[in-house]
């Protein structure tokens, strides 16, 4: 992803403001403005985890492709998951370590998750395939995805999870002029544009999911 460093900025200044959105998995959003924007602004996010978790089965092996702070990571690790986070923001890194040693040190339990602080397209070379490999949140900043899409299929052995913010929404404006703002890029997708990135691939077995502003696709590689 040194393609362009504008995102890496962008997370490395605001990390812990961006980890702030995922209060809500931990029940620790108590402002009622915060909650309030949760309702109009990020019920796609609260979709996309919550199908994430219900496909990451127990026993399975993950890769967690921009891992960020590590908020799906850890909720994965504890319902049995073995899970890798992989970010190339060592601010993000840093945050989701914290919250791995906090978790461990609050319930005297060991979690079987990993983190790596690389970057994912250029650096990151596996041994291993992985039996999922998500990429939530990811897509919104990389400006050419078909090198990246790739990538994540030659470490998948079963499916690949990844969301997708849409074009024709209200909140794209919006987010688009807020990140316009702090200098960082933003893509959104139609559902045309992501069968195309799927052909280019090679990719026939996808099945795409409606979630609030975006999408959420899980492409099926056990049977291709």
């Amino acid at each position: 992803m040194k393609n362009d460093n504008r995102v890496k900025r962008y997370f490395e200044v605001g990390a812990k403001d961006f980890d702030g959105i995922y209060n809500w998995m931990a029940g620790t959003d108590d402002k009622p403005l915060k909650r309030l924007i949760n309702k109009l602004f990020r019920k796609g996010m609260v979709q996309r985890v919550k199908l994430v978790l219900e496909e990451c089965k127990p026993g399975k092996t993950i890769l967690d492709i921009g891992c960020g702070s590590g908020r799906i990571s850890l909720a994965l690790a504890e319902k049995g998951v073995n899970v890798t986070g992989i970010d190339y923001s060592s601010q993000m890194i840093g945050l989701a370590k914290r919250y791995l040693v906090k978790y461990k040190n609050e319930t005297k339990t060991k979690l079987n998750v990993t983190y790596v602080c690389d970057d994912f397209l250029d650096n990151y070379d596996s041994k291993e395939k992985f039996d999922v490999t998500l990429a939530i949140g990811v897509f919104d900043y990389i400006k050419d995805p078909i090198n990246f899409h790739a990538k994540m299929k030659t470490l998948s052995k079963e499916e690949m999870i990844i969301s997708y913010p849409a074009k024709y929404v209200i909140q794209m404006p919006i987010r688009k002029i807020w990140l316009w703002t702090k200098k960082c890029p933003v893509y959104f997708y139609t559902k045309q544009k992501i069968k195309l990135l799927y052909e280019a691939i090679g990719i026939k077995k996808y099945e795409i999911v409606k979630v609030s502003a975006g999408y959420l696709v899980k492409a099926h590689l056990s049977n291709q």
